[in-house]
């Protein structure tokens, strides 16, 4: 195997530069485009259209990968508006060349022209990619009349722009409440330093994360956790209209996606998105929350009464009147006080432990260890901002290098403003022999070091940090011929469970041991009576926390099965109220932020618990019986489960590493409940 030379990317992009990578990228794709669709009928076969369409995407999709990153990443505005704009133009090519009526017709006479001793020559990844380069042209409408192609066309360029715009005003969202200190009892005084200060004087909460949830958590003025939560619960009112109301001759995002679906044959939206998933149906994905809802009730009903019990201790004790209810902006605060008094668990005091550099270390050297690796970091790397880190990975046995990772972990203005893993390179083999090495970043926004304190994480950031950089490892991992295959490219419904399952690292003693070092008595680790209670408090609200996923996917389900235009604001604040059992922050407009909804997990959102039924399974019946550091195990993980990448059924995958068909056993036991069920 001959590795790529350009082993780097390059991130030093300026305005002029992306405008050009970007035609570059178009120029390109349009000319083997225009190729393939004069090949004459009786010539199309897999090599002559099915094989320059894929080597296409090979190449292009590292391209698109870094000059779209950016917008989300860098620390120049221009360069940001200049990447959001070829994303733009891409998603708008994308959805032109997808409607392709030439093209299309190729693909089905080479489909035509392949016998069926042809097809079965070709390899298990070929014949997949012949079957999902067809579904695909068919999904996208290729098989309608003219008149309705372009309908769809239309419908699909306008939501392009819509998503865009939508994530757009959510990341560049810059709305603070401003506070006086005395307003913030209860605030660590490096949280209340952290904090910036408006000309009066007074300190501005964001709505990053690492400025909400804590005050959410720990601040005892209830009258500012209430003035926060209203305040980040209503920004982005603009994104109302872009969900639910026309916008000139455009029509809302969830009627265009109504319509499209429509127009391809679908009942619904859902119809349409659950297709190519693990669930395949729309009725599956709502039975299964359903399902789920009413076996968290009982369990949830009991968690909210200790939680009014703990505000009603403390609301006496502080001579303060009680509604002897448990707000929207209670949830946090209580939750964090019960696992304190009752559990003996403070964040806080366990956040000493987890600095920055320990975790990071440890983490690295766990995922080492179980997945057979040897992670080195590359000096001086070229990367997007100082900040930001570098790796090179090889495999521990060979020394092979497989690929590369970046790490940028801290909040600047204009950078993404959650925890995610972007895919920047698919590992993937080129027509002439030459292989590219993966390349990932995860991006995130844990708390910056200060002047006398390096950064802290909380043990739920701890297991943020292993989740997203599981998804990273799927990325580096992943072996495959195709890109379209490459990494986290697997059924939606499935994505998360490979990084769900690796969050059972941080609830192992002997695992928080080594990733834990007090930042000021160096090399003490969490005391391992504080990880006992930790773990014994690990289910503490399971119920109301799995809850409120279910809302989550019920409202994403709703809008996308509805048969005519929602309000949405009444819609997220009536199912809020039904399926978590507390109350919606009276007018606000939640789903304004609620960023998947908008950002490809559209008719998706119930995926993360129906992959976390996956993750537990793999986890209590391979990882947890036969080590957690079991290197025999965690082989078959990285070779069976993220290795395929999205080459295999999901389904196939996990009957091989598991031995038998998956069931829910394990996930109800995983958060308390032992009762047994049939997937």
């Amino acid at each position: 195997m001959t590795v790529s030379k350009d082993t780097f990317l390059n991130f030093k992009l300026n305005q002029q530069q992306l405008s050009e990578l970007g035609e570059a990228i178009i120029t390109r794709s349009r000319e083997v485009y225009d190729r393939v669709a004069a090949v004459p009928d009786a010539e199309c076969s897999f090599d002559t259209v099915i094989r320059p369409l894929a080597e296409l995407e090979n190449w292009s999709a590292g391209e698109e990968n870094v000059a779209t990153f950016l917008q989300y990443v860098s620390d120049d505005k221009q360069v940001r508006d200049a990447s959001m704009d070829v994303d733009k133009k891409l998603q708008e090519f994308g959805i032109e060349s997808a409607m392709r009526l030439d093209l299309y017709q190729r693909v089905v006479a080479a489909r035509a022209n392949t016998s069926p001793e042809a097809f079965a020559a070709l390899s298990d990844e070929d014949r997949r990619l012949f079957d999902k380069i067809e579904l695909d042209f068919k999904r996208n409408g290729l098989a309608l009349p003219e008149a309705q192609r372009n309908e769809l066309k239309v419908l699909k360029k306008q939501l392009a722009d819509q998503s865009i715009e939508f994530s757009r005003r959510v990341n560049e969202d810059a709305t603070s409440v401003a506070v006086d200190e005395s307003e913030l009892d209860g605030m660590p005084r490096d949280w209340i330093d952290g904090l910036s200060k408006d000309e009066s004087g007074k300190r501005l909460v964001t709505m990053k994360y690492p400025d909400f949830f804590p005050l959410m958590k720990m601040c005892k003025v209830e009258e500012t956790r209430k003035k926060v939560l209203f305040a980040n619960d209503s920004r982005c009112k603009d994104n109302v209209a872009t969900l639910e109301k026309a916008c000139g001759a455009k029509c809302n995002s969830i009627k265009c996606r109504r319509q499209a679906a429509k127009l391809l044959g679908y009942q619904n939206h859902a119809a349409f998105k659950l297709e190519i998933k693990m669930a395949k149906t729309d009725e599956a994905a709502i039975s299964f929350l359903a399902d789920l809802r009413k076996r968290l009730y009982p369990l949830a009903e009991k968690e909210l009464d200790v939680l009014r019990r703990i505000k009603a201790q403390e609301k006496e004790k502080l001579g303060l009147p009680n509604d002897g209810q448990i707000n929207a902006w209670d949830m946090h605060y209580y939750s964090r006080l019960l696992k304190e008094t009752e559990y003996d668990v403070n964040d806080e005091l366990i956040k000493e432990y987890f600095s920055m550099a320990s975790v990071t270390a440890g983490m690295l050297k766990i995922y080492e260890t179980v997945l057979s690796l040897k992670f080195n970091e590359i000096e001086q790397p070229p990367v997007w901002h100082k900040d930001v880190r570098m790796f090179q990975v090889s495999d521990a046995a060979s020394g092979e290098t497989i690929g590369h990772f970046y790490l940028d972990l801290h909040p600047r203005d204009g950078k993404y403003t959650h925890a995610a893993c972007f895919g920047l390179r698919p590992g993937c083999q080129h027509a002439d022999g030459r292989r590219d090495l993966p390349a990932a970043a995860m991006v995130a926004n844990f708390s910056k070091p200060t002047a006398d304190k390096p950064s802290l994480l909380k043990h739920n950031e701890v297991t943020t940090f292993f989740h997203e950089l599981g998804h990273v490892m799927h990325q580096i991992c992943s072996k495959v011929q195709w890109a379209r295959f490459h990494g986290t490219a697997v059924e939606r419904d499935f994505v998360e469970a490979p990084s769900q399952m690796l969050e059972n690292w941080c609830w192992e003693a002997a695992e928080l041991e080594k990733l834990s070092s007090h930042y000021v008595r160096k090399g003490e680790p969490l005391p391992r009576d504080q990880i006992d209670r930790m773990v014994k408090a690990k289910n503490l609200n399971a119920g109301l926390l799995n809850l409120r996923q279910i809302f989550f996917g019920t409202f994403d389900l709703t809008v996308h099965t509805a048969e005519e235009d929602l309000d949405t604001t009444a819609l997220w604040s009536k199912l809020r109220e039904e399926v978590t059992l507390t109350q919606n922050m009276p007018n606000t407009w939640g789903a304004a932020t609620f960023g998947h909804i908008m950002g490809g997990y559209d008719a998706g959102y119930y995926g993360y618990l129906w992959s976390e039924v996956f993750s537990a399974d793999m986890f209590l019946n391979r990882f947890s019986k036969e080590g957690v550091e079991n290197p025999k195990t965690g082989m078959d993980y990285r070779t069976m489960i993220l290795g395929p990448g999205g080459s295999r059924d999901a389904s196939q995958m996990l009957h091989q590493f598991l031995g038998r068909d998956p069931t829910m056993d394990a996930f109800l036991k995983s958060i308390g409940l032992e009762e047994s069920s049939k997937l």
